[in-house]
């Protein structure tokens, strides 16, 4: 049965534009038949990946045991969650620098618990989980999964879900970086 493999370089992982991630292709005989080399974004979606691997490899990508399935996109997540080691547990903290055109910004640190060095993950891609998700796959080698979220299936209702858990995840900054003690936007977990 054909089979694909993953390999993560952890030299390219901090780079925003490199390729960390080498996938390689084996027949039905167990013979690695190619190879490309994808980013985090390009692996974890599986549309993406198969572009990826068309401009890559000029070869069409097509797996009829995903494509058969209702959700290929979650499928695909299966089939990686056996290849890619997973985020156990995630620990996020807003972080500022001084950008010179923008002033005081805020990044976030994501902590996992494996990696010596937590992935740097800019704030609009932490209110998607799909691009933390991809972020942190493409900064760790791991893939991070919330089964309760992926079970949601209207993607408003999903945002919604993953907002709140977002608001147990997340630290607010610390006393010298917040605008107020208390912040009443932070969304509450339901008494």
């Amino acid at each position: 049965m054909p089979a694909i493999s993953v390999r993560w370089s952890e030299q390219e992982a901090r780079k925003p534009y490199a390729r960390p991630f080498m996938v390689s292709f084996a027949d039905d005989a167990g013979e690695v038949i190619g190879s490309v080399a994808v980013s985090g974004a390009d692996l974890l979606y599986y549309r993406q990946f198969q572009a990826a691997v068309l401009a890559l490899a000029g070869e069409l990508f097509v797996d009829g045991a995903l494509d058969a399935e209702p959700d290929a996109q979650a499928a695909w997540l299966e089939r990686l969650s056996a290849l890619l080691p997973a985020v156990e547990s995630l620990e996020l903290r807003p972080v500022s620098t001084f950008d010179h055109d923008r002033g005081r910004v805020f990044h976030v640190e994501a902590r996992v618990p494996g990696c010596p060095d937590p992935a740097r993950v800019e704030a609009p891609a932490v209110l998607e989980y799909q691009e933390l998700q991809a972020t942190l796959a493409h900064q760790t080698g791991r893939l991070y999964r919330n089964r309760d979220i992926e079970a949601v299936v209207d993607p408003d209702q999903r945002q919604r879900a993953w907002l709140r858990l977002l608001g147990d995840l997340l630290e607010r900054p610390g006393a010298d970086e917040a605008m107020a003690g208390a912040w009443p936007w932070r969304p509450r977990p339901a008494p």
